[in-house]
């Protein structure tokens, strides 16, 4: 009997619930080890050969783990960081999230919601193609969310997309906004480095030489003056790079409706290796039948710093005396056949 006593009071504590914040934490920290092993075996297949495209995570484990405890999981914190872990690592498995999940994690968890620092972008990937609603959901995120890291990287997309897009209007206020309220972070270095990179490509300035070997035609070499007396829409993309597979579509369509005029691309590979184009281009979808190069060295090489590349795709158009008149997302989308008759007719 004296046992029973102090054995009996010890019970409660042994059978109380994880604090929510405790949990959730937990949560978010399992995701980021599950995200730092499948990052390591891509470096591993990337440095064996292995085309970094088809690359795949495998997160199946992680997220039948999530969605069983989401069965039973009650506390509103914890939910929040299990459903974005669940997008968090759906994005290492090369999975999309269905229309139901997006609008279970748009119910569930607010724009304020401290799971976000798991990954700020999630926040601005899964807003780009969605239904209306989440532009206002990405505002309320990168102006009161508590996580200064989720501000600020929101911020950065935010600065980039509009200096992309050319509006100034918006592009200053964030960038100005970045330097002020978030020095010395890496998203002000990198806006920076954006901002100086875009300067390289302003319009109306000569377009940087270069020198490349063509993919196609042994022994032949592709520079500015190779395009001379023609449009030429330099092309920076990989195939890795999501982004870049995205306006193919609307490539080959502007190839199809201008290649009878003064017009060439040239697609500027950051791959690996220039065998992965060569099997990318194989596939019906996109056999992409214009010139093409391979960029030793991708964003470290000279080519990339004298066009300022700090990402893909980046596509810049140069005119026939060699200056540049339109990048970014003049000639992305739907903008790019409405750039490219601007300037070589309907």
């Amino acid at each position: 009997m004296p046992l029973a006593l102090p054995l009996l009071l010890a019970l409660p504590a042994l059978q109380a619930p994880e604090p929510a914040a405790a949990a959730a934490r937990a949560v978010l920290e399992a995701a980021r080890a599950k995200a730092r092993a499948v990052l390591a075996q891509r470096d591993a297949f990337i440095k064996a050969g292995g085309d970094r495209r088809l690359f795949k995570g495998d997160c199946s484990k992680e997220l039948a783990e999530v969605d069983a405890r989401l069965k039973t999981e009650s506390r509103p914190e914890v939910r929040q960081a299990l459903l974005v872990s669940r997008l968090f690592l759906m994005e290492y498995a090369k999975q999309d999230p269905t229309p139901a999940l997006l609008a279970q994690v748009r119910k569930e968890v607010p724009p304020t919601a401290p799971a976000w620092g798991l990954d700020p972008s999630l926040v601005e990937d899964f807003s780009e193609d969605q239904a209306p609603g989440w532009g206002p959901y990405v505002t309320e995120a990168r102006d009161h969310n508590p996580d200064p890291a989720v501000r600020r990287g929101l911020l950065f997309d935010y600065f980039w997309d509009r200096l992309d897009a050319k509006d100034e209007a918006a592009w200053k206020p964030a960038y100005a906004t970045l330097e002020k309220e978030f020095p010395d972070t890496r998203e002000a270095k990198e806006a920076a480095a954006v901002l100086a990179g875009d300067r390289k490509t302003a319009l109306g300035h000569p377009a940087p030489a270069f020198s490349l070997p063509a993919l196609d035609h042994p022994g032949t070499t592709y520079t500015l003056a190779s395009f001379k007396g023609k449009y030429v829409l330099l092309d920076f993309w990989a195939t890795w790079c999501p982004s870049c597979r995205a306006e193919l579509p609307g490539l080959h369509q502007a190839w199809a409706r201008f290649k009878d005029r003064p017009f060439e691309i040239l697609s500027l590979s950051f791959d690996t290796r220039p065998q992965f184009v060569t099997a990318f281009r194989k596939r019906p979808a996109t056999p992409m039948p214009w010139d093409h190069a391979f960029v030793a060295g991708g964003f470290q090489s000279p080519l990339a710093h004298a066009y300022g590349v700090q990402g893909i795709p980046k596509p810049v158009l140069v005119n026939p005396e060699g200056l540049i008149v339109a990048s970014g997302g003049q000639l992305r989308g739907p903008e790019l056949e409405k750039t490219l008759a601007k300037f070589l007719g309907k």
